[in-house]
C-alpha cells in the first residue's frame, strides 16, 4: 500500500514539474519574441526601428531591465482599446521619452525624460488624450528630433 502511495506521489510531482517547465518555456517565448517593425514620423521624417509589445505579457515586460536602447530604437506598445494609457518606470534602467499615438495616425501626448524607478512604489504617468499606441524612446530624443503633438506617423510590421 505504501508503495502505491509513493508511486502516486511521484507521478503527481512529475506532472507538476512538467507543467512548470512548459509554463516557463511559454512565458520566456512570449516575452522574448517581440515582433519587429518601423515607425515613421513625417515632416521632418524620423524613423524608429521598433519592437512591438502587443500581448499583455509583452506590455507588462516592456523595456524593464534593459541597460541601453539604440538611438533610433524604440518599443511600440499596442493596446486593445484606445483610451487614456498609463505607464510607469518600475524596473526600467534607462530614462525614456514616451510618445502616445492615436489610431488615426497622430501624436496626441508626449512625456519627456521619465526617470528610472527603483522604489517599491513608482509614479504612474498618463497620456493627456486617448491613445491606441505608446512609443518608448531614449530620453532626449523628442527634443533632439523635434517630435511634437499633432505630428503624423505610420507604422509597419516587418
Amino acid at each position: 500500500m505504501a508503495e502505491v502511495q509513493l508511486k502516486k506521489r511521484l507521478i503527481y510531482l512529475s506532472i507538476i514539474v512538467s507543467l512548470f517547465l512548459i509554463g516557463n518555456m511559454w512565458l520566456d517565448d512570449s516575452l522574448q519574441s517581440f515582433k519587429k517593425g518601423k515607425v515613421v514620423f513625417s515632416e521632418p521624417e524620423i524613423v524608429f526601428d521598433i519592437e512591438i509589445a502587443e500581448t499583455e505579457l509583452q506590455r507588462a515586460q516592456g523595456l524593464m531591465y534593459r541597460e541601453s536602447l539604440g538611438f533610433n530604437a524604440a518599443m511600440l506598445f499596442i493596446f486593445e482599446d484606445e483610451g487614456i494609457q498609463r505607464v510607469w518606470m518600475k524596473n526600467t534602467l534607462i530614462a525614456l521619452d514616451v510618445i502616445f499615438l492615436s489610431n488615426t495616425g497622430k501624436v496626441v501626448s508626449i512625456l519627456q525624460s521619465l526617470k528610472p524607478c527603483k522604489k517599491p512604489v513608482c509614479e504612474i504617468y498618463a497620456s493627456k488624450l486617448s491613445a491606441k499606441y505608446m512609443l518608448e524612446v531614449n530620453a532626449g530624443i523628442v527634443k533632439k528630433t523635434g517630435l511634437m503633438v499633432g505630428q503624423q506617423f505610420v507604422f509597419n510590421r516587418l
